[in-house]
Order: structure tokens, then sequence, then C-alpha cells
């Protein structure tokens, strides 16, 4: 018992050579028939294999039979097609044999038949979920490629391109003495408002919130909150940021500027704003003064420029047009290598010409 107890796998060997022999010998005379005379050298269990490769089983042997005694007009017809009933009784196929195919479905040809029968039942109606599973799935999938193709709308971005001198008279500048030197030798006064003044910084914007704009016919002076409030402008010019070198450092320059530019856009959401570059210094002040060089103003210039949206904020670099091929501005162009001479004020205001944003209005 102890060799059964380690090789389980020849125990079950042994019992199925048993089974498959007593099989053979049952059936010998009826489906291995034919292979009586082979068993006289063999065992037969080699009968059996035999017949198992031929196709030969007792099982289908009975069910042939069974079939044979039956109507030879009904087994012209096959069962299972669609004009046979769905649940059509098998009395003249007989009961044994009926019985019999039942139940060897997996391997009997008869087992085959019934289950088309039994198949057509339920297969109609599968078939007709399948059909309106799929047609839910086409519809769904035809509005997705729909949505799909829908092109996504794009807000519409702008390109600069040359204006004329009229561009100005719905503008506004803001800035400090840099933009106070425009009012005074840029030819726009006349046309454009501006609310500069000397020393200005961004922090006196809306931080202080510093009453510095003065209108004509008012005894008091107004913040720019409240001047933006009483007048809208087209267009709206910042350049400010040379007073603001030494206080702080570059990173909180830029969040109060950048939260300047984002209320005025508030305070004027039909505006065109457009964030100009800080003026460079002239070569010498560049290279002497640890403050105010043209190093210190580039770091700031890069954050300003990082406000563009290309449809509401634009940046303009005026250094291209004032500046040397060093990028310092102009030595012979400024008085106080910081602020330009009288004459050249032109150049900036043909700058802006150059660089101004048409938005056409669709439709």
């Amino acid at each position: 018992m102890k060799i059964w107890r380690k090789c389980p796998l020849l125990l079950l060997l042994a019992v199925s050579a048993v089974v498959v022999e007593a099989v053979g010998a049952a059936n010998l005379d009826t489906a291995y028939a034919g292979y009586r005379a082979k068993t006289a050298m063999t065992p037969v269990l080699a009968a059996v294999f035999q017949g198992a490769r031929e196709g030969k089983f007792p099982w289908k042997e009975e069910a042939e039979s069974a079939l044979a005694q039956g109507d030879p007009e009904e087994e012209e017809e096959p069962a299972g097609t669609e004009g046979a009933p769905e649940t059509e009784p098998a009395e003249e196929s007989g009961d044994a044999a009926q019985e019999t195919a039942e139940g060897a479905e997996e391997t009997g040809d008869a087992a085959q038949e019934t289950a088309k029968g039994a198949e057509e039942t339920g297969g109609e109606k599968a078939a007709a979920e399948t059909v309106a599973e799929t047609e839910t799935a086409e519809g769904a999938s035809e509005g997705d490629e729909k949505t799909q193709e829908a092109p996504e709308e794009e807000e519409e971005t702008w390109e600069f391109c040359r204006v004329e001198e009229d561009y100005f008279d719905d503008a506004l500048f803001i800035g400090d003495s840099r933009t106070q030197g425009l009012l005074e030798y840029g030819g726009i006064e006349d046309r454009a408002a501006f609310y500069c003044q000397t020393s200005l910084t961004v922090y006196d914007l809306f931080a202080k919130d510093k009453a510095f704009i003065r209108e004509e016919g008012e005894k008091e002076k107004l913040t720019l909150t409240q001047a933006l409030q009483r007048h809208q402008f087209g267009k709206i010019y910042l350049m400010i940021g040379i007073n603001e070198m030494g206080t702080g450092t570059p990173e909180s320059f830029f969040e109060e500027y950048a939260r300047a530019v984002y209320r005025i856009r508030q305070l004027q959401p039909d505006a065109i704003v457009f964030v100009q570059a800080i003026m460079r210094v002239a070569g010498e002040k560049n290279a002497t003064d640890p403050i105010f060089n043209n190093t210190n103003i580039n770091i700031r210039n890069v954050e300003i420029a990082t406000l563009e949206d290309k449809k509401d904020i634009f940046y303009l670099d005026v250094n291209e047009a004032v500046c040397d091929e060093s990028g310092n501005l102009h030595g012979d162009w400024t008085f106080d290598q910081i602020h330009l001479k009288a004459k050249y004020y032109e150049v900036w205001k043909e700058f802006l010409l150059d660089h101004g944003i048409v938005r056409e209005k669709s439709g």
C-alpha cells in the first residue's frame, strides 16, 4: 500500500485501465465486433483505444441504432432548422434513443442536433438583444465621432501691424518719468491720456493706492482705481520698473507687477494692454552701477514677457529700437544714462506705431 500512497497517479492509471477494459469487454459483440480478431493476441483495452481512434464509441453505436429505427423522412430534415418547431417532440425517434442522445451531448451527433433545437429557443432572443446593443453602441459611437470631429473653437490671437497716430485716440499711458518724457516730447499729448509721475513705482498703482492723477477741473488728485472707473480706454500702455530696482527682489517685483496688470484688466475689460519692457540704461551706467544695470533689468523683463497671451495682453520691447549692438541704451541718445533726449522720444513713438494691434470684429 505504501507504493500507492507515494504514487497516486499510478493508482489512477491502473483503475482507469480496469474501467476501460471492462467497457471494451461489455461491448465486444457490438461496438468492438470488428476488433475481436485483434484481441486474440492483444487485450480488450487495445480494441477500445483502436476504436476510439477511429471514432467508435458504445454510446454512439446505440444512438445511431435508435435513429435508424425512426422515420427516414425526418432524418432528411436536419433538426434545429428555422422551419422546425422550437420544442419538437421526439416520439418518432424513440424515447430511449432520445434519452440516450441527451445523455451524450458532448460527444454524440444526436445530442448536438438536439442542442441546436434548444439553442434556437434562446438564440433568437439573444440575437435580437445583440442587434439592439450593437445599434445602441453604434449610435453612441457615431455621436462620439461627431463630437470628436467638431473642431474645438480656439481663442483668436493677433499679430502686430503698422498703425497711424489716430490709433492713440483712445489710448492711455501709465508710467514713471520716462513715460512723462513721452508725454512731453512724443507729439501725441493731444491724442492719448497719460497717468504718469516722476519716481512712480508699481507699488503706487494699487498696493498703496496713491493719488497721483490730476484731471482738468478736479481740485484733488485721483488714484488709478478711481480714474480707471471713470474712463474706458481701447489701449493701455504700461512702462514701469526702473525705480523699483533697489527694492525687494525680482520675484516680489513681478508679483506686484502681475497683480497690477490683472487689476487693470479687471477695470478695463475691453482694452488691449501693452506691457512694455523696462528701458535699459547706457553702457557706462551698466558697467558701474551694482543695482541699476542691464542684467537686473533683463531679469525683470523676462518675467514681464510671460504675461503676454497675444489676445488681450501684448509684450513690447522698446529696447529693440533704442539700444546699440551691445544691448545698452545708446550713449549719445541720453543725457543722464537713463532718460532719452527729447528728439529720441520720436523713435519710441514710431516703435509703438509699428506694433499696433487691430482686432477686427468677425461677422
